[in-house]
């Protein structure tokens, strides 16, 4: 589909009163023609995907949300009101033209973009000083890059991550399943020309947390953990160095005068930006009669209205809304959830989720079909996970990330989770909750449920706690009490593919049978209440895990140093583990080449790492734990060497010159020995926590840490 047409167009006129819905109904609506005018219709993906081939008023009330008519004339059915960015600090963000430019050309800023144009039929000398005033909101800021940045790997995370979900793929990028080439989705939101628009230190600042300047959601808070904000915004920045202080800075905004910058606010005020806006000292004006025909929804409205370049079915819905006569109330979730764009990644009774040209780029666990690699149906999802639980989710607690294997991730609404976990609860939540509680004795009974010893075999597939499945990486299932409500619990284990059509999840009870006749006697609902009872009150593990009480998976330095790699928490998925006798180890990062943790005690258990076939992250043994500082430069790791002792020496480049890194255990102490090529010395950073003493000879440096 298009954005550009030529077509006939309704105008629509609003005069503001208390309840203006209710009095454009009453009074009808001023219509007019506007005749072959060439339009760039707003793109709002939630009326686009689901409503804009025949106008209807549930599609109407989205675009009254998502275009900001609420705003002004109240009445919307969106449960979290639609408002413009945050504009603070606009003028350490954002380029000084580019500003200027999308204000005056909204559509020529960003395609399909909601703004309005407020300054049509503006002087350039009041454009200029409405621009002027926008740039002192804010104190200054002192924005940085990091000191390494790598847009091959922002690439990968842009792809895999979700942003796909919303915005189109690069169109050079080729993955193992879809392509930016030839790639064509009306439905993906377009981006400004960001290199124009902001330079790479202030998009990786936006990135590391969009809520601050995007607070209604529609720019969700994707969590990017430590480089990957930085490494993003050099992808879509282009940006190929390696060196994030090559990257040009955003010219200062001119200086002007307070004259100038108070003909600006005053402007902001008279066109009542603060309505969508929020603005120091500035308040939204009361709703207020519009004289002029047409009004601010009209091709052509008169000057110091908001202009809506609208498509004739957007009018047309529009008007459907406003003059439908039954409440819209009904549709108060689904317009929610469609104004957020959750329709993207998710269905709900059957409606949404990845489109055919975004869902090659979901990735996952392949071993588990499309529940490995696709997001979970919202279905019902109000009356599946308890309350708590699902504001958690929303919020972005850890503890409710129960999908690891997904490489799309959960947004977090943080300011937005308790009022969408009401309005879900109070649309899903059935009548009445099923009771699980009886006799003490369900809970062996459960224990062998859940096992493979005369089971159902649950523990095949899925994960118990920290012990991982005996055969694909299913979700945890021993907190399964914590976050599923019983009702939905007992529903879903009796009919899986109802929930989620193609699952893997077996049906354990078809037809309400049980296929397990020598438990409880074959009795189906007191089997799914005992899997339940162990779940919420047994010790211990489901039958059939491997013993791991005698410690054997647990690797024990004796007489010279382990050296094991696998996926270490904070060491990332490239950790070289080295265990030294004396119980003190460290974990190297190879893809930072850096050092990134040590501890004492207890080395590590390599059971996950040896035979799970999606290892999880894996953390110390050791309680006693020392994160090191990060270190500074263009680092590239070049693997490893080991003297006779069995101590390693890690190499990598800094700047183009060769470090070694060597690590040694000695009467009780970590013995660090950093050698490298003429020049001066590397940044060497250090655990925290832990003392040391430093003696530099040349271009060696040793340092000893110990503990009191």
């Amino acid at each position: 589909m298009s954005f550009f047409r030529v077509e006939h167009t309704n105008l629509i006129g609003f005069s503001h009163r208390p309840d203006p819905v209710r009095w454009l109904i009453q009074q009808g609506l001023v219509m007019g023609l506007l005749v072959s005018a060439v339009q760039a219709e707003p793109l709002v993906v939630g009326y686009e995907r689901f409503h804009s081939e025949t106008p209807t008023a549930d599609g109407g009330a989205i675009l009254f949300s998502e275009l900001g008519c609420a705003n002004c004339h109240g009445g919307s059915v969106v449960s979290i009101p639609r408002k413009g960015p945050n504009l603070r600090n606009l003028s350490d963000r954002v380029d000084h033209r580019w500003v200027s430019e999308f204000l005056s050309d909204p559509e020529g800023g960003r395609k399909g973009n909601s703004m309005p144009n407020l300054m049509h039929g503006m002087s350039d000398e009041d454009q200029a000083a409405v621009v002027a005033y926008l740039g002192t909101l804010g104190e200054k800021m002192n924005i940085r890059a990091g000191r390494y940045v790598n847009a091959e790997l922002g690439s990968a995370i842009y792809h895999e991550r979700g942003c796909v979900a919303c915005h189109a793929p690069t169109a050079d990028f080729h993955g193992p399943q879809g392509s930016g080439e030839g790639f064509d989705d009306a439905l993906a939101v377009a981006l400004p020309d960001l290199q124009k628009k902001t330079s790479l230190a202030a998009l990786e600042h936006f990135l590391k947390e969009p809520s601050k300047y995007r607070p209604d959601g529609r720019m969700p808070h994707l969590p990017l953990a430590g480089q990957e904000a930085l490494d993003v915004a050099a992808h879509l920045l282009d940006f190929q160095s390696s060196e994030p202080r090559e990257a040009a800075d955003l010219k200062p905004w001119p200086e002007e005068s307070a004259e100038v910058i108070a003909r600006g606010q005053e402007l902001v005020t008279q066109k009542n930006c603060a309505a969508c806006h929020d603005l120091p000292g500035i308040e939204a004006q009361p709703q207020k009669v519009i004289k002029e025909t047409g009004g601010c929804l009209s091709g052509d409205p008169g000057s110091g209205l908001p202009r809506y370049d609208l498509s004739e079915n957007q009018r047309k819905s529009l008007e459907l809304f406003l003059t439908k006569e039954e409440t819209v109330d009904s549709i108060g979730v689904s317009a929610t959830l469609a104004a957020l764009n959750c329709y993207a990644c998710h269905d709900r009774n059957g409606i949404g989720g990845p489109t055919t040209e975004t869902n090659p780029f979901f990735h996952g666990e392949e071993s588990l079909g499309d529940s490995g690699r696709l997001p979970p149906p919202l279905t019902s999802i109000g009356n599946k996970l308890q309350k708590g639980w699902l504001e958690g989710v929303l919020s972005g607690k850890k503890e409710t990330m129960v999908r690891p294997y997904l490489r799309t991730r959960m947004p977090i609404y943080k300011q937005q989770a308790k009022l969408l976990t009401g309005l879900l609860e109070s649309a899903d939540v059935a009548k009445g909750e099923h009771d699980f509680s009886g006799d003490e004795k369900l809970v062996d009974a459960g224990r062998k449920l859940l096992g493979i010893q005369g089971g159902v075999n649950c523990i095949t597939c899925h994960n118990w706690g920290d012990q991982p499945s005996l055969g694909i990486p299913a979700l945890d299932i021993s907190n399964l009490d914590q976050r599923l409500r019983p009702n939905w619990f007992r529903s879903y284990l009796l009919d899986p593919a109802s929930y989620r059509p193609g699952t893997l999840m077996p049906p354990l009870w078809p037809g309400g049978q049980s296929t397990v006749p020598d438990v409880l006697e074959g009795d189906s609902e007191k089997q799914i209440a005992a899997i339940w009872a162990f779940i919420e009150k047994g010790e211990g593990v489901p039958e059939g895990f491997p013993d791991r009480s005698g410690g054997q998976f647990e690797l024990k330095p004796t007489d010279r140093p382990i050296i094991q790699r696998t996926f270490l928490e904070d060491a990332g998925t490239k950790a070289i583990l080295v265990g030294f006798p004396g119980e003190i180890h460290i974990a190297y990062d190879g893809l930072g080449a850096r050092p990134a943790l040590v501890w004492r005690g207890a080395f590590f258990d390599a059971y996950s790492t040896w035979y799970v076939r999606a290892a999880p992250i894996e953390k110390p043994l050791g309680e006693e734990v020392f994160p090191f500082e990060n270190e500074d430069g263009d680092r590239r790791f070049r693997g490893y060497e080991v003297d006779p002792a069995g101590n390693p020496e890690f190499l990598f480049s800094d700047n183009g010159r060769m470090v070694r890194d060597k690590f040694e255990v000695t009467d009780g102490v970590l013995v660090r020995t950093v050698s490298w090529e003429e020049g001066e010395t590397p940044v060497v950073a250090h655990p925290k926590g832990v003392e040391r003493e430093e003696k530099a000879d040349g271009e060696t440096l040793t340092v000893i840490y110990s503990w009191k």
